[in-house]
């Protein structure tokens, strides 16, 4: 069995691991964490970050597992500048619904029961994340996220390290644009802009957001 990479060992790793444990398609080779407070996460071996240069010589791929869209980033061009050329994986639950003819780029992680539609992009080092829908012809951009049931209507565009928040739903047709968080349960019915966070019912704009601004209220987004 092929040989992967988790980079990452907080929460949201552990669901990624299994997603990759369900599909069958790679074996976990090693967690990677920038300052690894154990020697082992679960069954697999964790490995600090500067420790991990000659692994990725050793693998097949590998695959972020950290929730927050611009420290998943981060860590991605880390990766790309220690080995330009290291393989990142596609991770995709078999219990997730990809219609024929999707498109879907490396390091994308597509969680279980999740639902994507015909004609839809999803970009490189997204997360599709639980029971997400993502009808028809959606364009959901690099390093963008959509939440646990979140659902996006046909014709949606979701931009670079933007976060659809858990259960929102985005009306079809609306543009959400970069660097922009919609907040849970949002409705939203109109367009948002880049560097903003929406939410409400309808959502609307409530302040300003700066990149890289940390969103998730949980701490195991990863610490890599």
């Amino acid at each position: 069995m092929k040989r992967l990479l988790v980079f990452g060992a907080g929460d949201h790793a552990k669901v990624v691991i299994d997603a990759v444990e369900a599909a069958g398609e790679y074996a976990v080779a090693a967690l990677i964490e920038k300052s690894p407070c154990a020697g082992s996460a679960g069954p697999y071996p964790l490995v600090a970050e500067r420790e991990a240069g000659r692994l990725l010589a050793e693998v097949d791929a590998g695959v972020v597992g950290i929730g927050d869209n611009w420290t998943r980033a981060a860590v991605v061009a880390r990766i790309r500048s220690a080995k330009p050329d290291f393989r990142f994986a596609v991770v995709r639950h078999p219990s997730a619904v990809v219609a024929a003819g999707v498109s879907v780029g490396e390091g994308t992680v597509i969680m279980a029961g999740a639902v994507i539609n015909r004609g839809t992009a999803v970009g490189a080092h997204c997360i599709i994340n639980t029971g997400a829908c993502v009808d028809h012809d959606n364009l959901i951009r690099d390093f963008a996220s959509i939440a646990p049931r979140a659902v996006t209507g046909g014709r949606v565009r979701v931009g670079r390290y933007s976060a659809v928040g858990l259960g929102a739903a985005v009306r079809e047709g609306v543009a959400i644009g970069e660097h922009t968080v919609v907040g849970a349960g949002a409705l939203v019915l109109k367009d948002v802009p880049d560097g903003v966070v929406a939410y409400g019912v309808p959502a609307r704009v409530i302040r300003l957001r700066q990149p890289g601004e940390p969103y998730l209220n949980v701490g195991g987004g990863g610490a890599v």
